[in-house]
Parts: structure tokens; C-alpha cells; sequence
């Protein structure tokens, strides 16, 4: 499948049909997930990947999809055939930065982060799975819980330092009578020159070089 169409056809699912995930499929899709850019090659991000229907049920009690339930959503996290958990661990991001060759160029100090770059490198993992799932015929959706590293990581057994950053949901697409009423869906994208800058905050192309 061509990118561009992958990209039309991203958006987030919450209704699966039951059908399992072939075995090489989530192969695949995790491996694209480990492709993901990390700051200085840190390779701070882990994968937790679930199929056991009873442990998908606990995630889904973890994240609270009964309250969605309870509002006329669907039941799709513990729906969803497949989920992957990525983590992050903040610890290997300062252990990579004060090694010799990062501290030559730093005076010997470790860099100031300007932002927490673990999570932007365990957001670009999370969007690869969902852009692979979609690679091979399927849906993804993505979960989160603002208790969720206590949860996730009491149910999952995570190590210290370890932090979830939600849940992608995968499997194959089913109809979902609640997208209909969701305010999601009837929003729309905001315009290109409204989100779009060029050169600076607010700035227009220059149409004479386009």
C-alpha cells in the first residue's frame, strides 16, 4: 500500500470484530514500531504486546472503558484482538547522554532537555504501529488512563522506570454505531492556513515561488 493512501485511511477505531491477528502480521507490526527515531540512538522504548483475551479484558478495566461504555461507546479496547503497549524508560535517555562521546561536545555536562524527548520518540513508536497496522488490512486505536502507569504497570509487571504510554488498540474494523454521535467525528480539520506557517508564526508562502 502506498503511504499516501495509508494516511487517508489513519484514523482512530474504537469497534473490532473478534477475528485474531495472524502471527505474522503482529510481527511485522511491532518491527515497524522498533523503527521509530530515538534521541542519540537511546532506544529508550519497549514493546508489550497481548492477545490473551483475559489479560486485554483486565487493560481495558486498568484504562476505565467501562465509563465509556456507560456513556453508549462500545467496549473496544477489550474488543480489539491485539493490543501493544509501548513504554518508555527516561533512565536510558540520561545513561546514553553522559556517556564519553555525547559529554566531549557538552563540556562534560549532560545536555538540558529542552522537552521530555523520551515521549515525542515513544509517540513517533506508537504512530508507526498504527501506520503499519493499516499496512497490512487492518484498524488501530490508541488508549490512555491518567492513572495509567500505576495500573498498567501493577497488571504488566513493568520495571521500575518503565512508564506506559497507553495502548494500541489493533484488529480488524467493525461497524461502530457510536462514531456517528462522536464529537470527534463531527469536527473537522482545521484549515491548512490556519495550521500551516511559513517562515515564521503566521507568515503566507510566497506565492511567487511556488
Amino acid at each position: 500500500m502506498e503511504l499516501t493512501d495509508i494516511l487517508r485511511k489513519r484514523r482512530m477505531v474504537r469497534a473490532y470484530l473478534p477475528d485474531p491477528v495472524d502471527p505474522g502480521s503482529i510481527e511485522r507490526i511491532v518491527r515497524a514500531g522498533r523503527r521509530a527515531p530515538s534521541g542519540g540512538f537511546s532506544q529508550g522504548q519497549d514493546f508489550v504486546v497481548i492477545t490473551d483475551a483475559e489479560v486485554r479484558r483486565q487493560v481495558a478495566e486498568a484504562l476505565d472503558e467501562a465509563s465509556y461504555v456507560s456513556q453508549g461507546g462500545t467496549p473496544w479496547i477489550s474488543s480489539a484482538p491485539l493490543h501493544v503497549i509501548v513504554t518508555v524508560n527516561e533512565g536510558r535517555y540520561h545513561e546514553r547522554y553522559q556517556q564519553p562521546d555525547k559529554l566531549a561536545v557538552t563540556g562534560g555536562v549532560e545536555i538540558t532537555w529542552p522537552v521530555p524527548y523520551w515521549f515525542i520518540d515513544a509517540g513517533a513508536a506508537m504512530m508507526l504501529l498504527l501506520l503499519a497496522a493499516i499496512d497490512e488490512g487492518l484498524a488501530a486505536g490508541f488508549a490512555g488512563h491518567p492513572d495509567q502507569t500505576a495500573r498498567l504497570g501493577e497488571l504488566l509487571g513493568l520495571p521500575e522506570g518503565v512508564v506506559p504510554i497507553g495502548v494500541v488498540t489493533i484488529g480488524k474494523e467493525a461497524e461502530d454505531p457510536a462514531r456517528r454521535d462522536s464529537s470527534a467525528f463531527k469536527r473537522r480539520r482545521r484549515p491548512w492556513d490556519e495550521t500551516v506557517h511559513w517562515q515564521r508564526w503566521g507568515g503566507a508562502p510566497d506565492r511567487a515561488q511556488a
